[in-house]
């Protein structure tokens, strides 16, 4: 059964003993989620295939996508992976048009941007696989993006940023969800590395 909004505040309201009607807390599960979203690299958070950069001749860079949190690989429709290099060449033979146009096989990434070496000198579409934040939960009815082995976490680190938004910093409950959260997210993470592998990583 996938984890909602409405799960996550029926289980604060209890919990607390509040009464927040619907969509109240949203902003609270989001923080939640997003924390728990930067701990590592969780595959429920991969997106793969469904992102593109449209480069069209000329272009030095483009905008990363709104959600972006951590790469895992640009590559070219024929899936060529492109190949990382340092924003300070790239840039540098950008400014200088060293070798002229062709198609992409460097990249680096600065500010929320990916550019790209060659600069491009035709339309191309440049694939992003990447591991994803999510942007603010408003329909608490909508399946949340992690499996069901989250729910405590995400309730825990749900009260924790409700009361720190209601004021609450100091209350029996902070320390106590802080503790669960904690122990929730040791374990979700593996012991070895703490952090988490994908199962069948692309090939490059």
């Amino acid at each position: 059964m996938a984890i909602t909004g409405l799960s996550v505040r029926t289980a604060l309201n209890a919990r607390l003993n509040r009464a927040e009607i619907a969509d109240a807390i949203n902003a609270s599960i989001t923080l939640a989620i997003n924390d728990i979203a930067r701990l590592a690299l969780w595959p429920d958070l991969h997106t793969t295939d469904t992102t593109t950069l449209a480069f069209t001749a000329g272009d030095k860079s483009k905008a990363l996508p709104a959600d972006f949190l951590v790469l895992d690989r640009l590559y070219i429709a024929d899936d060529r992976s492109l190949v990382v290099d340092r924003v300070d060449e790239i840039r540098r033979r950008q400014e200088r048009a060293l070798a002229g146009g062709g198609e992409p096989v460097w990249y680096a990434i600065q500010g929320g941007e990916v550019f790209v070496w060659p600069i491009p000198d035709a339309a191309y579409t440049v694939a992003c696989d990447y591991w994803a934040v999510v942007a603010l939960i408003t329909d608490e009815t909508v399946a949340l993006p992690l499996g069901d082995e989250f729910l405590e976490a995400i309730i825990a680190g749900t009260i924790v940023a409700y009361l720190k938004s209601v004021g609450l910093n100091v209350h029996p409950k902070m320390a106590e969800n802080q503790a669960i959260y904690g122990r929730e997210i040791a374990l979700l993470l593996p012991g070895e590395d703490r952090k988490v592998t994908i199962a069948q990583p692309c090939t490059y």
